[in-house]
């Protein structure tokens, strides 16, 4: 028997429709169990992270005819041309295999992500390969949209141990399952602008893969009195970064030094001298006019030439190719934090995921699909649509050899491979249930938006986030 549970949210008038297998209850204006022998079996949709919903059969049959026909819808990020590109190559590669398989490619603005998966999946119009990066899949995940992937992986005899990069597969697990295969890992670097630096005269030997954080800030205070001797001292600043609204950036700083969300028991730690410790940091950066406050969660300074430093994961490609930019890019890697003897460097995942929904042979083909994104011909494909990122697999890691350099050799690509020890992905949301992982992220974001505006103060922020934290992990 099905049933279907409504939520109503009265402040917002909101009606949700949740879909449910085999319970044995109905509900109106909250979750009220009408049997009191079905509620020790009461599980609503999606409330905790083992995710032991939708699963592969054991016995599934991997061999799939060359001539079958289908279509595979495909969830795409929008307003990006390289994935899009990249889509595209892997499709033309993957159809030399199963060319009676076509695509429909549809598109999803990455901002309003959770609602719109969700929207689609209550609709029943989720495409059958879901686009995701982290930690977006993680509302896949909890509302059971996404295919656990390990069936499949032992079936085809990958090995990811010793042919990839499995901590980027990791990156996209929960609970030891695989939901999201990484099409490359995202490796944040710091790209630099040449031809500014070079115009400034400063001494620019300590930019380079290595080094320090000390070296950094002595190098934003040169170029920072450098911009006060010119006419845009007020209106260029030396750093162009995403502190606030991009975790990738702003918790390897807290963890540099030393700070932490939570335990594996979910106690919450943020509220500690190393927290504040790394929010004063960033704070100076404001105070000391590397950074306007209002960019602290832009894009353009650098792109339009006003600031030489940019935190960010792209590739090479993205801004070598811009006119305003040309011929003056570079990168070297994010520069290590030496406080706590712990440094970090931000990293993350972008990949696919299968529909839960999608079934039988198509079930197969969607997974040949995946296959084929992480096959070495797969990947090489993905390089020559513009995805210039260092490959999951270990045959492809090596830049001078590697086909995501192509056409950029000059570039220091080895800031993206540099210092694999030092990466790390926002795992504090590895230890809470899937259905709090949202919100405890978007506590942490809150916290380092709150330290560095001017009429609040590090301890209100601290507070303020713990506050938020509470809320996240009652949820």
């Amino acid at each position: 028997m099905r049933f279907y549970l409504l939520f109503i949210n009265t402040k917002n008038n909101i009606k949700e429709k949740f879909y449910e297998k085999n319970i044995k209850l109905v509900t109106l204006f909250g979750a009220i169990c009408l049997m009191t022998s079905a509620l020790t079996s009461c599980k609503l949709f999606g409330n905790n992270g083992k995710n032991d919903g939708p699963n592969v059969d054991e016995n599934i049959d991997l061999n799939l005819d060359p001539n079958y026909e289908t279509k595979i819808s495909l969830l795409i990020p929008n307003g990006n041309s390289n994935e899009e590109t990249m889509i595209n190559e892997l499709i033309k590669e993957f159809n030399k295999d199963y060319p009676n398989i076509t695509f429909e490619k549809n598109y999803i603005s990455v901002s309003g992500y959770e609602n719109t998966v969700r929207n689609q999946w209550i609709a029943g119009s989720l495409p059958d390969i879901v686009w995701s990066n982290s930690p977006d899949f993680y509302t896949l995940v909890g509302n059971e949209m996404a295919l656990p992937l390990n069936t499949f992986i032992e079936k085809a005899g990958i090995n990811l141990e010793e042919d990839y990069m499995k901590s980027y597969f990791d990156a996209g697990s929960v609970d030891g399952k695989y939901y999201c295969f990484p099409r490359s890992c995202d490796s944040v670097v710091t790209f630099i602008n040449t031809k500014l630096l070079k115009q400034s005269g400063i001494d620019t030997s300590k930019i380079k893969n290595g080094w320090t954080w000390s070296d950094f800030t002595s190098v934003l205070a040169d170029y920072r009195a450098y911009l006060d001797t010119t006419s845009n001292k007020n209106t260029y600043y030396c750093l162009d970064a995403n502190l606030t609204g991009w975790l990738s950036v702003s918790y390897p700083i807290l963890r540099s030094y030393g700070g932490e969300v939570i335990d594996d028991n979910q106690n919450i730690l943020i509220d500690s001298p190393e927290t504040r410790k790394a929010l004063e940091m960033v704070k100076s950066l404001v105070d000391n006019k590397y950074i306007v406050a209002s960019g602290l969660t832009s894009g353009n300074s650098y792109e339009t030439g006003t600031s030489p430093f940019l935190f960010q994961s792209a590739s090479i490609s993205l801004y070598a190719e811009r006119r305003a930019l040309k011929d003056s890019v570079d990168i070297v890697s994010f520069p290590l934090i030496e406080d706590n003897n712990s440094p970090k460097i931000g990293s993350g995942i972008a990949g696919y995921c299968i529909n839960s929904r999608v079934k039988d042979k198509k079930q197969v083909a969607c997974w040949k699909f995946m296959e084929k994104m992480i096959s070495y011909e797969g990947q090489q494909a993905m390089a020559r649509g513009g995805l210039n990122l260092p490959s999951i697999r270990k045959d492809l890691q090596d830049p001078s050899t590697a086909y995501w350099c192509k056409g950029y050799e000059n570039y220091n690509l080895s800031a993206y491979t540099y210092g694999d020890e030092y990466k790390i992905t926002c795992d504090f949301l590895s230890k809470v249930e899937t259905t709090k992982k949202a919100k405890l992220d978007e506590a942490v974001q809150g916290l380092f938006d709150d330290a560095t505006r001017t009429n609040k103060t590090i301890d209100k922020a601290v507070s303020t986030c713990v506050k938020a934290l509470k809320n996240a992990l009652k949820n």
